[in-house]
């Protein structure tokens, strides 16, 4: 037991939200587990949080883009750069979905996905990944057109098109990009 829910377990009942991540996680540690789906976790989860450019700060949530669970929409997860990432939704990550709104538990599809992600990483042998949950799902109404500022499979020019993906992303250099 954990300092945190030692103290919670002293003043009453744990906070639901924290419940609800707790029994994700661990649902998610089985499925990873269970059907070595990992890669396709990580992956849907950057293709939902690459659609982020700084450039698009200033037309403020949702539009922005961002770790905010608009790949479910059918604009994104349909797009060529998203090809096979509807089996994660679908398949791996609606059954839990659907478990904790059962129970009662509330998690919003942008967290679940990228808390998926992190937990995907740790499992298979990587760093545990320090995360913020707290995501509001969200559905831009005004709709980039794909590759949503993905990378692309077999670019004319490699090297230019990473830095055209990746340098929308605050301060990001050639040494960030190939890390």
């Amino acid at each position: 037991m954990s300092c945190f829910e030692c103290f919670c377990g002293i003043f009453g009942a744990e906070d639901p939200k924290q419940k609800a991540l707790k029994v994700a996680k661990a649902k998610c540690v089985e499925l990873i587990l269970s059907k070595s789906c990992g890669p396709i976790l990580i992956r849907t989860a950057w293709h939902d949080s690459g659609t982020y450019d700084m450039a698009n700060k200033s037309k403020g949530f949702p539009n922005s883009g961002g770790a905010i669970g608009s790949i479910r929409t059918p604009h994104e997860i349909d797009a060529p750069p998203n090809a096979g990432l509807k089996k994660a939704l679908d398949v791996y990550l609606t059954p839990i979905k659907n478990d904790l709104e059962k129970d009662g538990l509330v998690i919003s599809w942008a967290d679940l996905i990228q808390l998926a992600s992190a937990t995907a990483v740790e499992v298979m042998g990587g760093p545990k990944i320090p995360m913020k949950y707290g995501r509001v799902d969200g559905t831009p109404t005004e709709l980039a057109p794909a590759p949503f500022g993905l990378p692309a499979a077999f670019p004319d020019s490699p090297a230019q098109h990473l830095r055209d993906v990746f340098y929308k992303y605050d301060s990001m250099t050639d040494e960030d990009i190939v890390a």
